[in-house]
């Protein structure tokens, strides 16, 4: 299992035009969320996405990019914290915390 953010591009066209993930392992989708973007640290807001969960990774990937995508492996994914707070942050977003090795 890496360790990080790493970039992704391992991204598979299925015949209607849907994204598949590859996987060597055992590996099993748990959750698509369409129109989601990410920000990463001070980094400006990446374009909208698709967010997948699987059993073993979180991936986002680009709608506008093909080429762009990020994936983190973990042992534990949790859901940190919702913010409305526009002060904070200028949009309402979910703060996660990713457990890794």
């Amino acid at each position: 299992m890496s360790l990080g953010l790493l970039h992704f591009d391992g991204r598979v066209i299925d015949d209607d035009g849907r994204s598949l993930l590859e996987s060597n392992d055992d590996e099993e989708l748990m959750h698509v969320e369409p129109g989601v973007t990410v920000a990463l640290g001070f980094r400006p807001m990446e374009s909208p996405g698709t967010l997948y969960v699987t059993s073993r990774r979180v991936i986002w990937l680009s709608d506008a990019d093909k080429g762009k995508g990020y994936a983190v492996d973990f042992l534990s994914l949790s859901l940190h914290a919702v913010s409305r707070d526009l002060e904070t942050y200028p949009f309402p977003c979910i703060y996660t915390q990713v457990f890794d090795l």
